[in-house]
């Protein structure tokens, strides 16, 4: 493969469309400066998708348009490849790259531009461009352009070091290095964000815990309270058997039970009365006898037990914080002494350092005499050389002017350096500073504004504490009241209850349907909405006709839904209660009147159909078309007999005629199922009973709710402080006052400090820049002596050659120790001004933990002095306490015994009414019907636990655990039920994350691994491809210049902290680095590094600029003479000014400008170009 045209049209100097065919081999091109010989290679350049216009000699893309007598708006340039060999993945043996850039003035932009990429004529890319070139290692790194020898020479060692980084494709590693840098600290961060909610889950477990060991012990409270009250069921079971035997005894019983009772209360009430008299009479005497003054005696001994408590714990902390200060100074010292030793290491190296600088520069001044000398003499043989060593005399003279100042220069960079770096350190500890007094200054804020608030907080809780007390008290007293009151409501419809279940045994409900609106009355089955007759309403008139026409059906339960119904049908296979129809009211379909239907319920003599006269909600519609259909009621019997027919009748009298033509007729038992029925009435007893139980259970939850807030009530008003801590209040201030003087303080050394900064940076790039001008210069002078030097020694004698080369070899090696000794004694300065800087701020912290130390004494002082008047206090109000108390001590003894005696009567008279309102309970449910013991018999036959009676216990113990478990239960009220769930996931929860975090964990350790490969990856590759490139430059600066060359690291162990330095020995001379060199040596080690870099990764074709331009003669035909042999292989296309280099091209194209305009002239011989160009 190889570049087999350029075409170019309007670029820069090309203002016409001009064809430069290339054949394979070296070509060179040549013609007079400034004639357009660069531009072809630009415009190579400008197809190989250089970005910058600066590689191409261009201020802009735009400027690249030719500006010549006729001014073009575009410009394009063509690169004809032969791709015979396919190198390029494409199925054609010739591809032409085209590039092209056209003008697009704006009004606000006259240079907007729009570019264009062509592949053999179809639109392309940049980056189509650059991946079809890259697949045959083409690039712009195939160019040498002009001043790319020089750059070498000049530029730094890590630069050049960089340029091998490029070709082992380090920047990809230092990508993937990146990469996975911060997927590792992506993962941190997510590691740090799981150990947060960790921490969160493990906290919420450790709470939920309790709170699940609580919820399971309720839950077996309430499994064993179920049972216990099954238990009490079953037991009531066989006392209601007994009391059926034995009722007519126990109505005697009872009522003298009652009576007796009566006469007790009587009793009590008189002697309660008597109580409460005397009670009242000693509490009026306690308190003439002193009972505020108690009172407020012992709210002071509160108060100085209070103040002793805090004296003592202030004390504690500030002995501790002394024994931590003391510690805190002992270390300090300590370390001082450390850092005092290290100084003192220090100052002796750099003496020692200094002492040898002056011996080597007294050596250096020798040898210098000693080559001045040897000048003389040299000097001396003729005045031609006289002259030159005047000149040479003169340069030096003004090197060594301008390496002082660069050493000048440098020393002060480096002091300003070191100031800058301890800048940045104080800075950055005064931020810190700030940022510590203004956290700590916000909270010393936030607790004054909170004690400030402490003392009206104190009154205004103690009278919300007081109005709470009476409204909890006054509520206690509504409850019980109404707790009274509802069960006075009870006895009563228990009693109406009664009447009415006897009465509902003798109707004709069967006992299946009798079961289940049991179930429905005491809530064991929800869904259950009783029977039609319950349900429905209708009027006196039309009551017996519409019970015929439902017939059994009038019994039909409607339910929620079949799963209901499925429930209630098990219950009853289960217990053997016989078989109901139940109407779930999801099933039911809905239907319409027949047509025969329609027209007799026309006729006048029809009242209309029978769904139609009951009153019902709507949503039972279905259910009751279920039972009665379309039939209709009519006045008599003729009347049915005219209308019958394929249509249902039923009479007011109760005649139910089918639509088959059956008749059904006679007397019927007297009953009303669709009035305000009994049933109606039972239904809405029992939901009244369940709503008194609901609210008894309420108002009980409630009182104790109530009984509870009171004790807290009463504790917290006991526990509520006499007085605010103005004290502390005061010292928070002082402490405020002294944190705002220092942040302001700071603030202005803080201000201070970054000005100073500022400053210094700009003094920085201050002395770069003349840093910079005088290495330019320096180098400048040194190229100047060196040829002076080389023309003096042409006519030197070879003996005092000889000896001047030595001398100044020697002094080339004292001044290289010099500059590593200034260098070592450099950095010695500046670990010696951190070290005294850590001194100085280790001195500042010693002061600052002695004065605290002296701060915190002084409040150990004053705090014992607190606690000493405090403990003396309380002293004094204890023995006043315990002489009042003295005196009171009788009375008060009388006053809590009969404090105690009334309490004792109260319960017995609640005890006894108890009783009394019991025995009547009983006599009444005796006297109103023996059914009502059957019906509760029957209510108590379904109990769901099994037990054997003589393994009961007595009614009294079962009384009894069940009040022990409902009082358990109250005690670990509130109940989070919720947190046997929640316990279980967030124990989940914590598995999870803990699995994540072990993934992550995991994760981060193979991701460090995977650093740590890439990065051996990366070193590894780097030196495969050093070793390759430097054994190519070896071989071919061997070609080159007949000498020795390498390459060398300068931190071989860790190639990318150091650079890359060129060390050559040309024949017949000593090693020497690349700056050591003569011109013409820097330009052929320079270019033997450039063909070596090409040799690593061979592109089909190269385009060398002018780089033999400051090649000798020799040396210029070396470098020809490899371009022509390498040329057997590679295609060269060389622009040269040189007859020596164009002697050796297979190929001449000379370049020619005239009036702006760059022309080619063909394929010509060397005597052809000599005509139009000056060849040397």
């Amino acid at each position: 493969m190889y570049l087999k045209e350029i075409i170019l049209e309007n670029f820069k100097s090309f203002g016409n469309r001009i064809r430069i065919p290339f054949l394979p081999g070296f070509t060179a091109i040549t013609g007079p400066n400034g004639s357009g010989k660069s531009n072809i290679v630009d415009a190579i350049l400008f197809v190989l998708g250089v970005r910058s216009p600066k590689m191409m000699r261009a201020g802009r893309l735009t400027d690249l348009i030719y500006k010549g007598n006729r001014e073009a708006n575009y410009c394009k340039v063509s690169l004809v490849f032969d791709n015979s060999s396919h190198e390029i993945p494409i199925e054609s043996d010739e591809i032409v790259l085209t590039r092209k850039i056209k003008l697009a003035p704006l009004p606000d932009n006259p240079q907007n531009y729009y570019s264009y990429f062509y592949i053999n004529g179809k639109s392309a890319s940049l980056n189509e461009f650059i991946d079809l070139l890259s697949s045959a290692n083409i690039s712009p790194n195939s160019i040498v352009q002009q001043g790319d020898v020089t750059a070498i020479v000049e530029m730094g060692d890590v630069q050049r070091r960089k340029i091998i980084d490029e070709i082992a494709g380090i920047a990809d590693f230092d990508k993937e290095i990146e990469k996975a840098q911060k997927e590792r600290e992506e993962v941190e961060r997510n590691m740090e964000y799981i150990e947060i909610i960790l921490g969160e889950i493990k906290r919420q477990i450790r709470q939920l815990k309790k709170d699940r060991d609580e919820a399971i012990r309720y839950k077996k409270l309430l499994d064993e309270l179920e049972k216990k009250k099954a238990m009490l069921s079953y037991k009531k079971k066989l006392e209601i058997e007994r009391e059926i035997r034995e009722v007519q005894k126990q109505i005697e019983h009872y009522e003298n039970e009652r009576k007796r009772y009566e006469e007790e209360i009587k009793k009590l009430k008189e002697e309660y009365k008597e109580k409460q008299i005397k009670f009242q009479e000693i509490e009026d005497k306690l308190t003439e006898m002193g009972g505020e003054e108690l009172l407020e005696i012992k709210n002071k001994i509160d108060f100085f037990k209070e103040e002793s408590i805090k004296a003592k714990e202030k004390i504690n902390y500030y002995r501790k914080e002394i024994a931590e200060k003391k510690g805190e100074i002992e270390e300090l010292e300590s370390i001082k002494k450390k850092v005092e030793k290290e100084l003192n290491g220090y100052e002796r190296k750099l003496k020692s350092i200094s002492r040898e600088i002056e011996k080597i520069d007294k050596e250096i001044e020798k040898k210098e005499k000693e080559i001045r000398r040897k000048r003389e003499e040299i000097e001396k043989s003729d005045e031609k050389s006289i002259e030159i060593s005047r000149e040479i005399a003169k340069i030096k003279k003004e090197i060594e002017n301008i390496q002082n100042d660069l050493h000048s220069l440098k020393l002060n960079k480096d002091r300003v350096e070191q100031q800058k770096e301890m800048l940045a350190v104080q800075i950055n500890e005064l931020q810190e500073e700030k940022k510590s007094f203004e956290f700590e200054e916000k909270e010393i804020k936030w607790e004054i504004s909170q004690i400030k608030k402490e003392e009206k907080e104190i009154d205004r809780k103690r009278k919300e504490l007081e109005k709470a007390l009476f409204d909890n008290k006054k509520e206690e007293a509504t409850i019980n009241e109404k707790l009274r009151e509802l069960e006075k409501e009870t006895i009563f419809l228990q009693r109406e209850l009664a009447k009415l279940r006897a009465k509902e045994d003798a109707s004709s409900l069967s006992p299946a349907t009798r079961e289940i609106l049991r179930l429905r009355d005491e809530g064991i089955i929800k869904g259950i909405h009783g029977t039609i007759a319950e349900l429905g309403k209708t009027e006196e008139e039309y009551q017996k006709a519409l019970e015929v026409a439902a017939g059994r059906r009038i019994e039909a339960i409607v339910v929620e839904d079949d799963e209901v119904a499925a429930k209630c049908i098990e219950h009853l296979k289960k217990n053997g209660y016989g078989r109901a129809t139940f109407l779930p009211l999801n099933k039911l379909m809905s239907g319409k009147p027949r047509g025969k239907a329609l027209l007799v319920v026309r006729d006048e003599s029809a009242i209309g159909f029978a769904i139609d006269l009951i009153k019902f909600d709507s949503r039972y519609k279905d259910a009751f078309w279920y039972v009665f259909g379309d039939t209709i009621v009519v006045r008599s019997l003729n009347d049915a007999r005219r209308l019958m027919g394929g249509v249902r009748l039923v009479t007011l009298d109760g005649e139910l005629i089918e639509p088959s033509g059956a008749i059904t007729g006679g007397s019927l038992p007297e009953r009303s199922l669709f009035s305000l029925s009994d049933a109606k009435r039972i239904t809405e007893i029992n939901e009244r009973l369940r709503e008194i139980s609901y609210e008894q259970e309420n108002l009980a939850k409630k009182l104790i709710e109530i009984k509870d807030n009171l004790g807290k009530i009463e504790e917290e008003l006991h526990g509520l402080p006499t007085i605010a801590d103005i004290e502390k209040v005061e010292k928070l201030e002082i402490r405020k006052r002294e944190i705002e003087n220092k942040l302001k303080n700071i603030g202005k050394e803080l201000e201070k400090k970054e000005k100073e900064y500022e400053k210094i940076i700009s003094e920085l790039n201050v002395i770069d820049e003349k840093i910079k001008e005088k290495e330019s210069k320096l180098q400048e002078l040194e190229e100047i002596r060196k040829r002076k030097e080389e023309e003096l020694y042409r006519i030197a004698t070879k003996e005092a050659l000889k000896e001047l080369e030595a001398i100044k070899e020697e002094i080339e090696k004292l001044k290289e120790r010099k500059i590593s000794l200034e260098g070592e004694k450099r950095a010695l300065s500046k670990e010696y001004e951190i070290v005294n800087g850590k001194k100085k701020e280790i001195e500042d912290k010693l002061l600052l933990a002695k004065n605290k130390l002296e701060e915190i004494d002084e409040k150990l002082g004053i705090e014992e002095k607190n606690l000493e008047e405090s403990v003396a206090e309380l002293k004094a109000y204890e023995e006043i306490e315990r002489k009042l108390l003295s005196k009171t001590k009788g009375l008060t003894k009388e006053r809590d015994d009969l404090l105690r005696q009334i309490y004792e009567i109260e319960q017995k008279i609640d005890s006894l009414s108890t009783k009394i309102e019991t025995s009547i309970d009983l006599i009444a449910k005796a006297k109103a019907r023996m059914p009502t013991l059957e019906s509760a018999l029957a209510e108590l036959i379904n109990i769901e636990y099994e037990f054997k009676e003589d393994e009961i216990p007595s009614i009294e113990e079962i009384k009894k655990r069940i009040d022990e478990i409902e009082k358990e239960l109250q005690s670990l009220q509130p109940v989070n039920m919720r947190a046997l769930e929640e316990y279980e996931r967030q124990e989940e929860r914590k598995k999870k994350f803990e699995e994540d975090l072990n993934k992550l964990k995991e994760q981060r350790k193979n991701l460090i691994k995977l650093e740590e490969e890439i990065k051996k990856k990366k070193k590894d590759t780097f030196y495969r491809v050093f070793n390759e490139i430097n054994k190519n430059f070896q071989k071919i600066y061997k070609e080159l210049a007949g000498g020795e060359g390498e390459l060398i690291l300068e931190k071989p162990d860790n190639p990318f902290e150091g650079g890359l330095m060129i060390k050559v020995r040309p024949e017949g001379k000593k090693a020497l680095h690349l700056n050591a060199l003569s011109g013409g040596e820097k330009s052929i080690a320079s270019l033997a590094f450039i063909f070596a870099l090409q040799a690593y990764e061979p592109s089909p074709f190269y385009v060398l600029d002018e780089v033999d331009m400051f090649l000798d003669e020799r040396n210029a035909e070396k470098v020809a003479k490899i371009i022509a042999q390498k040329a057997k292989d590679t295609q060269f296309i060389v622009v040269s000014l040189r007859r020596i280099t164009l002697k050796h091209a297979h190929h001449i194209y000379g370049v020619t400008i005239s009036n702006g305009l760059s022309t080619i002239i063909g394929n010509v011989n060397l005597e052809e170009v000599e005509e139009i160009v000056e060849i040397k």
